[in-house]
């Protein structure tokens, strides 16, 4: 008996999971930390020279996607070949604001 409930529940679990219906791992996180996730994944992008890929972070034609270009060309020009730069972890110095679907966060760089 106890064979047959454990099989249906595991049953019912696999068929929950594979169209989607089952649990999302990033509802773990709440949209403050999903915010300062993407701009440190912004930055690890640019720092990697995967310019492509920091706009993917970004709101299309928005401040940060259009300074993709702008940071792309200092980095080219400024960096003799390799980049030496490094990227920390984001030093947020205010709580980021989540307001509908628009994230403000207030970042700090380390010097």
């Amino acid at each position: 008996m106890k064979r047959k409930i454990l099989l249906s529940v595991l049953v019912i679990l696999l068929i929950l999971t594979l169209p989607g219906c089952g649990p999302n791992f990033l509802d773990c996180c709440d949209e403050r930390s999903r915010a300062e996730e993407t701009i440190y994944h912004y930055w690890q992008a640019i720092i990697n020279r995967q310019y492509e890929l920091a706009k993917y972070y970004c709101v299309i034609d928005g401040v940060w996607y259009n300074k993709v270009d702008e940071w792309e060309e200092y980095i080219n020009i400024n960096s003799q070949g390799e980049a030496s730069l490094m990227i920390y972890e984001p030093y947020f110095y205010k709580p980021t604001e989540v307001i509908g679907d628009t994230a403000i966060a207030y970042t700090k760089n380390h010097c």
